[in-house]
């Protein structure tokens, strides 16, 4: 898929372009529950590798639980981007 690809060139830009395609009207109904979630866990995979900390723990605020439900492998990407940043105290508040 494309965002597949977004990922293997960890083009976070490319991506952007894509999530904002996607949420444009109802394009969002052409995938199922489990495509969704799928893509959303890339997704945040994604940012978590690429973008800085803040915009990683807005997006999971805003979008967990509501638009996706994170994997374990997202839990682990979110964990490994709060060490990188040095922000273990925030935790607790994502937990």
């Amino acid at each position: 898929t494309a965002l597949l690809q977004c990922c293997d060139l960890k083009d976070i830009k490319l991506a952007y372009q894509l999530n904002k395609a996607l949420e444009k009207g109802d394009n969002w109904k052409f995938l199922d529950v489990d495509r969704l979630n799928g893509y959303w866990s890339k997704f945040f995979s994604l940012l978590c590798m690429m973008e800085q900390i803040e915009v990683v723990l807005k997006w999971y605020k805003e979008k967990s639980s509501s638009l996706f439900y994170p994997i374990p492998k997202n839990i682990l990407d979110l964990l490994q981007a709060l060490d990188a940043a040095n922000q273990l105290e925030v935790i607790p508040s994502v937990w």
